[in-house]
């Protein structure tokens, strides 16, 4: 006999207030194994594979892909068998008579045709599954076969006794950055400080398993983000084969430089890429970002060989002034909250613990954000014009853009030259990379296309 699970991701190590699903790797129908990635989600700084519970068959979806979810979504239903669930049924009144020491659950068990009660996740109080394996994330179980760890002689610091990638670098006895530079096998991911003229420039570089283009592409952010809103993007990129690299620009994220003018930032912005590419480069900018791409493009030593330009400022003149003030004199969460709204049709918002760190991240830098908006907006008029620099470009272009922007009125890239592709997405505003992440990255591999 077998009862059917209401499957809910797991405690991950990082907030999903509002998390998206990236890609189901089980299909309906599928069976599976305890430990086999079923999913993975985006959170505020990564993508995270999630794990099955225990052995099992996914039984149908209920999140899509790019749908949100949250700490309490069920995401899909799974089969699993009744013995096991009695299991889970026995652990869970363990639960009830001694929380204080047990595990979180990895899944939220229903009540099916096939069985009756209330069920839940087989745990333990010592971070050991029912099948006597030691609790870990994919990521620390990834970073311990690369680096020769055993699992089972590690005891986890993570919530609830969960092994995490700090305890693997512990154990191995290697320095931090030893133990990552030989996780990545020529794939993965690295961080790293590059100096400009203009001040150093924190990026994050995706190397792909197997490289199958010799270009890079380089992910520019708008005001007020940070590489970190590429997280669904560059992994997409990745899995096609292609070198990724996100920076924060200066005044932005951990960026140490405060440069504010945009000449200025252009220069920053061309030197990571004359430092850390060697090939050709497609430049994709976001909003404020993609005013710098077009510029960085028409540099006469640019690599440049094309350009995505997404919500792009500087192709007309009006933009919303009131979600810059609104942002950057933002005392309390629930401020900056309503503006983050205002960003996507969804009103998707970050976890509240990114958005603390970005209002006090921007409250830091206030005098300087204040200059750098003064680049982009002044009364509600855009002080910058990209035009000029399109059509000037001979590289390919393409301008993809949300018909539901509130930022910056749609109708503003119906001015774009006539030799640059045009993409209206109907139901994305000004995010699109968040909230149509497929498709906007759909169109970056196809202007990649040679």
């Amino acid at each position: 006999m077998s009862v059917v699970a209401d499957f809910v991701v797991p405690p991950v190590g990082e907030p999903i207030d509002s998390a998206r699903l990236v890609r189901w790797l089980a299909t309906p129908g599928q069976a599976f194994h305890a430990g086999e990635v079923l999913v993975e989600i985006e959170t505020d700084k990564s993508i995270v594979e999630v794990p099955a519970p225990q052995d099992g068959v996914m039984v149908e979806h209920l999140v899509d892909v790019d749908g949100l979810l949250n700490a309490d979504t069920p995401i899909a239903r799974i089969r699993i068998e009744e013995e096991l669930a009695a299991s889970a049924a026995r652990v869970e009144a363990d639960l009830a008579a001694a929380p204080e020491k047990t595990s979180m659950p990895t899944a939220r068990m229903v009540e099916s045709a096939t069985s009756k009660g209330s069920l839940a996740s087989a745990v333990s109080s010592i971070g050991i599954d029912s099948k006597g394996r030691k609790f870990a994330t994919p990521a620390a179980r990834r970073l311990a076969r690369e680096s020769g760890v055993s699992i089972d002689s590690i005891i986890g610091t993570g919530p609830k006794g969960r092994i995490t990638q700090s305890d693997i670098v512990r154990a191995s006895g290697k320095p931090a950055t030893a133990v990552a530079a030989g996780a990545l096998g020529g794939a993965g991911m690295r961080e790293l400080t590059v100096p400009t003229s203009h001040g150093d420039v924190s990026v994050k570089v995706w190397e792909p398993s197997a490289t199958q283009d010799a270009r890079s592409v380089v992910l520019i952010h708008g005001l007020f983000g940070d590489r970190n809103v590429w997280a669904g993007t560059a992994d997409l990129l990745v899995r096609a084969g292609f070198r990724t690299l996100a920076m924060d620009l200066p005044c932005h994220g951990t960026t140490r430089s405060n440069a504010t003018s945009f000449g200025d930032i252009v220069d920053c912005v061309a030197e990571v890429v004359a430092n850390q590419c060697t090939g050709s480069v497609v430049l994709v900018g976001h909003s404020f970002g993609a005013a710098v791409a077009a510029r960085v493009a028409r540099k006469p030593t640019s690599s440049v060989n094309a350009l995505v330009l997404i919500a792009p400022v500087g192709i007309g003149s009006e933009i919303e002034q009131s979600f810059l003030d609104g942002m950057t004199y933002a005392e309390t969460n629930e401020a900056m909250l309503r503006e983050l709204r205002r960003l996507t049709v969804a009103g998707i918002v970050p976890s509240t613990s990114y958005v603390n760190e970005l209002r006090q991240g921007i409250a830091a830098r206030r005098d300087r954000i204040i200059d750098f908006c003064r680049q982009v907006s002044w009364n509600g008029v855009q002080q910058l014009d990209t035009l000029p620099d399109l059509a000037a470009s001979q590289r390919k272009t393409v301008v993809i853009q949300g018909r539901r922007d509130q930022i910056i009125p749609w109708k503003q890239v119906l001015d774009i030259p006539a030799r640059a592709a045009l993409h209206l997405l109907p139901d994305a505003g000004h995010m699109p990379q968040w909230e149509a992440t497929t498709a906007t990255t759909d169109i970056v591999l196809d202007s990649l296309a040679r």
